[in-house]
């Protein structure tokens, strides 16, 4: 018996079904095929070079991983659901309702992302060029219509309960269409290890709302819930509307409650009488974030006072500090505001700072319970801040204060606060104050908002997927403990008014559902926080391969590897060993040699190296390289590892992990000083077909002066990240107009067929890219046939140039980069690993 039970519940869409068998249609069924939650999928994608023909996921337990099943057909049809079988693993079975999905949406975007007061500053990488539409909202509907020759996306995630066993789980999703029915296997590896639920989790996730009151400046619009559901504040619907959310918050994470104070005691029946004694109602305030604890959301109570200068137009002491105080007039919303240095401000510090302490701790709520004193110090912060501040902890010493701080005075607020929230650039800038603090024991956040922009991490639309996932790991690799963003639903900051999109729309209001819509930004933040509970697992018992796992992938907030391929790669790694299993190919390492200050290690054949694992023992090497070689001849610096006392979460000796991303077949650690040589691993896998420009010599047009050529960054198999490592090579342009045409021709030593070459692209900014590549071969070194050109990166990491042609006899291959100077950032191209090969190689 065929059943189907569909739950629109909170944004959710959750489908389970005893699977039919497949119906032949008359008509073609749409083409199918998967794309990871990394990558983007427009109206108008083809199948990437990472797409796949099933649903293949990573996990750990209480752990959501999700990919797309992409549909684009000749026809128009409409997806009228997906159904899910159970997932059955050796020991255990994951049940079909543990799957969901939701149809992706769209959002348009008229321009880029860029900072709001410095133009130039363009946020990259991004997706694609704006105008258009952006992939960006996870439609709350079982169904969709599709037109004819448009791509569609449906996210699927899995979550793995806690209580499953781990292993590997198999199973399939059934995608009906009009057009005939799809079957789509899922595969899931779960690792065994638990992923704490978030309201037991050592992380904090801040996400600042408008649902429950005002908490900006520019909220004087209205309240948020009645603009955009129309419901009055505590009317059955909007308690609906606020369980909904909820239950989404749980799900995603979102472990904190923002509390609109002056709001809430407003509602509650608070007031002030004309000799200014507050009577203070705390009864919508304990309705309210009893409602969040009884259904386990939350760990963390966030007190909400706005303080600052506003701005001149409605201060006209400005930069003075205003103090948000309880409105004069009965049944009005907005707050009123005194000066902070005021005698009606000393008025409601003294009487509303200690009614607060004493209401938090008869709940039992001290432990949980901060307070913001003003958000972003900045001018007037000098004394304004500083002088509420000292007030807070007058009336209430054992408070703990916390503000994202994103200007001058952010290293001294951080010396005042009790936990620590730099935004991401100020701590990208200059880390030490904050870090400083972290070691003196203050919990470390990081903040982000509409800033940082450039090509530093953020949640931008238009920027890749995996950006917010990846700043959890950079958070877990600088010892951060939490997140604090800027705004989950400002939602009366219309998109086209924003100059970085998306800033205020990580979820969108959902009325026919009275619920939010979630977006795969949303998802990716989950992601992150999942990746670092499995790092904060595995930093229990192994702090030092924990951080070092982290920074394989990203070092800085602007300084990181986009290669989603290679994300994924050490992201399994993590998983592995947070379960007790282990990290490394035991049979990649075929000889090894060692001498007093060297060891070396022969793979036996080409390998794509993730990483390389060396257990120390008693003694160990403070600074060390790790080099790389396809002939045992020459060598090229792939990693390092430097003295850096400063750096304690760095742990010495015991195991160290250095992230490799990088092809070779010899790998080599020496010290300038004799040590003790370590056991070697490595992580990676052999390459199905050998790269054959490998290690090849090669001769290229002389490059500028500031940027040379050693001679062998073309081919050593090392990835460069931007011009300051060099570990590429450049030709430098001057005005606009300009152009230039370097050359590269690689002897690959012997004639080989050659049916693919590719080109890594300069990663940190496309401006530094060519405009074309064109690939010649030949056989005698003079007479070159042209193969192919090639414009534009391809794939979800964007950062490699693929041409493939029919397999030919080559002993020569030529590259000719194209290049003008379009506008003033496009000073140069420069150009890092060429690789070739005899088919199209395996992009996992």
């Amino acid at each position: 018996m065929r059943w189907t039970r569909v739950v629109v519940a909170s944004g959710l869409m959750v489908t389970t079904a005893g699977l039919a068998p497949m119906a032949h249609a008359a008509r073609a069924t749409p083409g199918m095929w998967t794309e990871t939650s990394y990558n983007s999928v427009f109206k108008d994608s083809g199948r990437s070079p990472e797409a796949g023909n099933d649903l293949r996921l990573d996990t750990a337990k209480n752990d959501y991983e999700a990919a797309q099943i992409v549909l684009r057909g000749p026809a128009a049809f409409t997806v009228q659901g997906v159904d899910f079988s159970a997932l059955r693993g050796a020991r255990d079975a994951i049940p079909a309702g543990e799957l969901s999905y939701n149809p992706v949406g769209y959002e348009y975007l008229d321009h880029n992302s860029y900072n709001g007061w410095e133009p130039d500053n363009f946020v990259t990488p991004t997706i694609r060029t704006a105008p258009g539409d952006f992939p960006d909202r996870l439609l709350n509907q079982t169904s969709i219509d599709v037109p004819a020759n448009q791509t569609q996306s449906i996210w699927v995630r899995v979550h793995v309960p806690a209580t499953a066993k781990g292993g590997v789980y198999t199973g399939h999703a059934l995608v009906r269409t009009t057009q005939g029915n799809l079957n789509v296997p899922i595969r899931v590896n779960a690792r065994n290890v638990v992923i704490p639920p978030a309201n037991q989790s050592e992380f904090t996730n801040v996400m600042w709302t408008n649902f429950l009151g005002l908490t900006s400046w520019d909220m004087g619009q209205g309240d948020t819930v009645k603009l955009f559901y129309g419901h009055d504040r505590y009317s059955p619907q909007w308690w609906q509307l606020i369980d909904n959310w909820a239950d989404t918050m749980k799900r995603y994470r979102q472990n904190n409650l923002q509390l609109p104070l002056v709001n809430l005691l407003t509602d509650g029946g608070s007031k002030v009488d004309a000799a200014g004694n507050y009577t203070f109602n705390f009864d919508r305030f304990d309705q309210v974030v009893q409602r969040f604890l009884d259904k386990g959301v939350v760990n963390r109570l966030e007190g909400f006072t706005g303080a600052g200068p506003q701005n001149a137009d409605h201060n006209p002491q400005y930069p003075r500090y205003l103090q948000e105080v309880t409105p004069k007039e009965t049944g009005r919303q907005l707050p009123d505001f005194v000066y902070w240095d005021s005698p009606e401000a000393d008025n409601w510090y003294k009487q509303f700072y200690p009614a607060l302490r004493q209401h938090v701790a008869a709940k039992g709520w001290s432990k949980m319970f901060w307070m913001h004193v003003g958000d972003e110090p900045g001018a007037g912060g000098d004394p304004g801040w500083f002088g509420i501040a000292s007030k807070l902890k007058q009336y209430w010493p054992d408070v703990k204060i916390g503000d994202a701080t994103g200007q001058g005075l952010a290293p001294r607020v951080a010396h005042t606060e009790d936990i620590v929230i730099p935004n991401l650039f100020d701590y990208t800038l200059n880390p030490k104050p904050f870090d400083d603090e972290r070691r003196d024991g203050k919990p470390l956040w990081f903040y982000n908002c509409n800033v940082p922009a450039g090509n530093h991490l953020n949640r931008f639309i238009d920027q890749p997927e995996w950006s917010q996932r990846q700043t959890m790991w950079l958070a877990y690799g600088k010892g951060a403990t939490g997140y604090l963003h800027w705004a989950y639903g400002n939602w009366q900051f219309k998109m086209s008014d924003q100059t970085v999109k998306g800033d205020g729309y990580i979820v969108r209001p959902d009325t026919v559902h009275n619920t939010v819509e979630a977006s795969p930004r949303y998802e990716s933040l989950r992601d992150g926080m999942e990746d670092w509970e499995v790092l904060n697992h595995l930093g229990k018992t192994n702090p030092g391969l924990a951080h070092d796992l982290a920074n394989a992938v990203v070092q800085a907030s602007d300084k990181y590897s986009p290669d989603v391929n290679y994300m994924q790669r050490v992201r399994a790694l993590a998983l592995d060993a947070a379960a007790g299993l282990p990290v490394t190919s035991k049979d990649l390492v075929r000889a090894k040699t060692a001498g007093p200050n060297r060891v070396q290690v022969d793979l036996g054949s080409q390998a794509q190296v993730d990483g390389v694992l060396l257990h120390w023992g008693s003694t160990w090497a403070a600074k060390y390289r790790v080099l790389i070689s396809y002939d045992g001849k020459t060598w090229a610096e792939a990693a390092s590892r430097a003295d850096n006392p400063g750096d304690d979460l760095a742990k010495p000796g015991g195991d160290d992990f250095l992230g490799v991303n990088a092809k070779t077949r010899y790998i080599r650690i020496e010290s300038a000083t004799p040590f003790q040589p370590p056991e070697v691993e490595v992580a990676g896998k052999r390459l199905a077909q050998p790269n054959l420009a490998g290690g090849k010599t090669y001769t290229a047009s002389a490059p500028s002066g500031r940027f040379p050529d050693a001679g062998i960054e073309a081919t050593d198999g090392v990835l460069g990240d931007n011009w300051g490592d060099g570990k590429q090579f450049g030709y430098e342009l001057a005005n606009v107009g300009d152009s230039v045409q370097p050359v590269v021709t690689i002897d690959l030593g012997k004639a080989e067929p050659i049916g693919t070459v590719r080109v890594h692209a300069y990663e940190e900014y496309p401006d530094y890219r060519p405009d074309q590549i064109t690939v010649a071969t030949s056989t005698d070194g003079t007479n070159f046939t042209d193969r192919g050109k090639v414009s534009s990166v391809n794939g979800a990491s964007r950062i490699w140039y693929d041409v493939g042609f029919a397999p030919a006899p080559a002993r020569w291959v030529r590259l000719t980069f194209d290049k003008t100077m379009h506008n003033k950032y496009q000073t140069g191209v420069f150009i890092d690993e060429i690789e070739a090969y005899r088919g199209a190689p395996h992009l996992g």
